[in-house]
């Protein structure tokens, strides 16, 4: 194995969600970056990050997609690898990285083990929703603490499931692609399980139509501290943004930014 940072280090592949997040994430590689585009708070993250690591730390990403997290903290002077299971993905992300800022890993989440540790590990972006089950969920708990280095943090970023508990009916929202067309997004909600069913379909100009369905686990944040739990993680701090704004639950608008260290 060599040392060159376009290189994907492959794993194990995994279970039931990893096969889900990996055939929804080839579907949308190619229009990815257009339904959710770069803002300026992306910049917030490494900002949070560098209240809990030194400059230049190392952080890994679990899930870093076509790089829109990744290449602002190795704009930011972080030391940056992430994991990927989709290499459409990658692929949008080598695009992206020519100079091979970020260090590219293919393979599964939950059953990871790169042989190394980091200062930061952080799953953005409803990352631990992808697991589908308790006993996913657990698994990539534990592998969020086996990359942790002593001292380090695991940062994770879900959201409020309040309001999503008690939805009735399908929630259909419309996203533009750019300006190449749109994409409807239909959810539903199977609260016995806390399941989420995610279908998304394309319209582009010259294509037909095309979809892509996934399903998401949401995590109460009580849930998501005896998961840590059993991965010998402890919670040191939550907050509903990047910029430490208090979490006072009840809220699904609100994003829930957890912080967790390793136990002695």
């Amino acid at each position: 194995m060599t040392d060159t940072a376009l290189e994907a280090r492959q794993s194990t592949a995994g279970g039931f969600g990893t096969a889900l997040t990996t055939a929804y994430s080839e579907a949308l590689a190619g229009v990815y970056d257009d339904v959710y585009p770069d803002t300026p708070d992306l910049d917030d993250i490494g900002t949070f990050l560098l209240t809990l690591a030194h400059p230049g730390a190392r952080v890994l990403e679990l899930g870093v997609g076509t790089g829109r997290v990744a290449l602002r903290l190795a704009e930011q002077g972080f030391e940056v690898h992430g994991v990927e299971t989709s290499p459409a993905m990658l692929a949008r992300l080598a695009e992206k990285d020519p100079r091979g800022r970020v260090v590219p890993h293919l393979g599964d989440l939950t059953g990871l083990d790169l042989g190394r540790t980091f200062d930061v590990v952080l799953a953005p972006f409803n990352v631990l929703c992808c697991a589908t089950a308790v006993d996913e969920q657990i698994a990539l708990m534990h592998a969020l603490a086996r990359h942790t280095a002593p001292g380090g943090h695991v940062v994770t970023e879900t959201f409020d499931p309040s309001d999503h508990h008690v939805q009735k009916g399908n929630a259909v929202t419309t996203h533009p692609v750019g300006e190449r067309g749109a994409m409807i997004e239909s959810v539903a909600v199977l609260p016995a399980s806390q399941n989420m069913l995610v279908q998304n379909t394309l319209f582009l100009d010259g294509a037909p139509p095309s979809c892509a369905t996934t399903v998401l686990r949401y995590l109460w944040p009580s849930e998501l501290d005896l998961l840590g739990g059993v991965a010998r993680l402890e919670l040191v701090a939550r907050h509903s943004g990047w910029r430490e704004q208090p979490f006072d639950g009840g809220d699904s608008r609100k994003m829930c930014v957890s912080v967790f260290r390793p136990l002695a």
